[in-house]
């Protein structure tokens, strides 16, 4: 097989020599220039020259988990010639994301030791084992390595067992928050994120902070999860078992995690649930924040409280929120008050009119009541001039009909006087005759005594 002059293996070494060195697969190594002179021409043009990336080991991704230790930050590579390029912080410099492919540049002037090839990136397996190295800070996705690893985002087997094994050792759960924060800043790469969710659920749901059952119901949105604070405050009061009758961690380590692993799951939730920031804030601070501000004793831890703050672009976040709603508050009570000022009003009005209401109805009723006295005094005098006029009446038709029966009754005696004449042998016609000009007389006068009545 002919050997390509631009690639050479590279002997990669660990720090705590739990491990035999070994040679990497053949890498990129550009010539070593000196300050300001112009870089070597290589054989192959870039554009098609994909960068090589060495396999990673589970022992070298895995270095940075091991005891703390300034050399286990990195693997060292060591390149011909015994020079060694090993990965670290700057001094004093914030933590930047180291995930580009653009070659380390001369660090001094003239006679400074040459630029040295970083790692480049290709894989999701990779990207992860390189923020497990950096423990819990910040990383990000250049677009062109978001590109270049979105071309295959699945993980097999043998790389998920790989991650397992790093997520195992990160027992402080400080970087799957990290992960689950670069995937959502992806866009248009639905596969790449479904990956990176799905490793950081997976590791949410085997870590013990998390392992509660209604926590792991609402890692999973299922119907019967716990409220969203009710599970931040279980898992801020996670306490790990034992072990031996000691504590497994020490208690600023028990403090970080639960800190770690109650941020990572408000991210989870906030993500899967469509929260806003507002309600985050309100989240954080009715399940992590309020207690912790009723646990300070004094002024004293007041004060180092507020002064101890590392991330002020959050603490500005949430106090905005918080002053914002306050503002609301303050309008919504402002108008509030103006409505019940004019409702004031309207009740006072109201009332003046229910008085005067009341009062002319008091007037009513008294009239009313008056009314019904003096019809019930009119009733009463009709009642007994009407009893009167028929006790009058009936003595009046009684004294007609003692009249008429008497009148009646003579006419009818004069009448028989006057037949029993006629019917004589001899009729006696001038006797008839003058019953019958009496009777006449008599029927006539009270009949004229009738109308005049």
């Amino acid at each position: 097989m002919k050997r390509d002059p631009n690639k050479q293996q590279v002997r990669i070494s660990y720090a705590n020599d739990t491990q035999l060195p070994r040679l990497s697969e053949p890498v990129p190594v550009h010539a070593s220039r000196a300050s300001g002179s112009e870089p070597a021409a290589s054989a192959v043009p870039p554009e098609r020259a994909p960068p090589v990336l060495p396999p990673v080991d589970a022992a070298v991704v895995a270095a940075p988990l091991m005891p703390e230790s300034k050399d286990l930050t990195t693997p060292q590579v060591e390149l011909p010639g015994d020079a060694t390029a090993t990965e670290h912080e700057p001094s004093g410099a914030a933590p930047a994301d180291r995930n580009d492919t653009e070659p380390a540049s001369s660090a001094g002037g003239k006679g400074a030791a040459p630029g040295k090839p970083k790692a480049d990136i290709e894989t999701l397996e990779q990207f992860i084992a390189y923020a497990y190295g950096r423990k819990g800070q910040r990383v990000t996705l250049k677009p062109k390595i978001e590109r270049l690893i979105a071309q295959s985002p699945r993980l097999d087997e043998a790389a998920l067992g790989r991650l397992q094994a790093m997520a195992d050792g990160d027992t402080l759960l400080a970087v799957p928050r990290q992960l689950l924060l670069v995937s959502l800043e992806l866009e248009g790469m639905p596969g790449l994120r479904a990956a990176m969710q799905t490793l950081v659920r997976d590791v949410m749901l085997r870590h013990p902070a998390l392992a509660d059952a209604g926590v792991q119901a609402a890692v999973r949105n299922l119907p019967e999860a716990m409220p969203a604070a009710e599970a931040l405050a279980t898992v801020a009061a996670y306490t790990p078992a034992t072990v031996d009758g000691k504590d497994a961690l020490k208690p600023a380590e028990l403090q970080a995690l639960r800190q770690n692993a109650a941020h990572l799951l408000a991210a989870w939730l906030a993500s899967n649930r469509g929260m806003n920031a507002e309600e985050l804030a309100s989240l954080l601070f009715q399940a992590l924040w309020a207690p912790a501000a009723r646990a300070l004793a004094d002024d004293n831890a007041r004060l180092r409280a507020l002064t101890e703050v590392e991330q002020p672009a959050g603490v500005g976040l949430a106090c905005d929120r918080f002053r914002q709603r306050a503002i609301d508050a303050r309008a919504a009570q402002d108008q509030a008050l103006r409505e019940v000022g004019g409702l004031r009003s309207q009740a006072a009005e109201t009332d003046a009119k229910l008085a005067q209401v009341e009062s002319e109805l008091d007037t009513a009723a008294a009239e009313l009541q008056a009314l019904k006295e003096s019809s019930a005094a009119e009733l009463a005098a009709l009642r007994k001039q009407q009893d009167a006029e028929r006790m009058r009446l009936t003595h009046d038709l009684e004294q007609l009909r003692g009249r008429l029966t008497r009148r009646l009754g003579d006419s009818i005696e004069m009448l028989e006087v006057g037949l029993t004449a006629l019917r004589n042998k001899t009729p006696r016609t001038e006797v008839m005759a003058e019953r019958a000009e009496h009777v006449i007389d008599a029927l006539r006068a009270e009949a004229m005594n009738l109308r005049e009545e």
